[in-house]
């Protein structure tokens, strides 16, 4: 059984560095696969480079990486050496973040109807 932490993220992503792959591809070749762990989240990263190359990539990945990659889009001079001219980094960690997971898993479904129903009960009886 998986634990009620675990969420589904998509992934999907360019083959070669130095290949174009746009959020419009990205999304035709998602799939999704489930994220699970607390030190795990889900990223979503848009990169547009100085080459002209326009990059977007999705995945369940540690969530120091994801927080590094989000601090690197904002540090002018990391982007000059690394070449990138704009890029947007979003970290999920639950399947309310909608910049890059929306789905849910079956337990976490569970739990999340079962406490509702639980509240319903509750209500009755006072």
């Amino acid at each position: 059984m998986i634990p009620a932490y675990s969420f589904k993220c998509y992934f999907c992503g360019p083959i070669r560095v130095d290949q174009d792959y746009s959020a419009d591809q990205c999304e035709k070749d998602q799939r999704i696969e489930n994220c699970t762990g607390e030190d795990y989240t889900c990223f979503k990263f848009h990169k547009e480079t100085t080459d002209g190359i326009v990059q977007e990539t999705r995945a369940c990945v540690e969530k120091s990486f994801c927080e590094g990659t989000k601090k690197g889009c904002s540090d002018d001079e990391k982007m000059k050496e690394a070449k990138i001219n704009k890029c947007q980094a979003a970290c999920c960690v639950s399947t309310g973040d909608t910049p890059c997971n929306s789905a849910t898993t079956v337990e976490s479904s569970s739990v999340i109807i079962m406490m509702m129903v639980a509240a319903l009960c509750i209500l009755k009886l006072f």
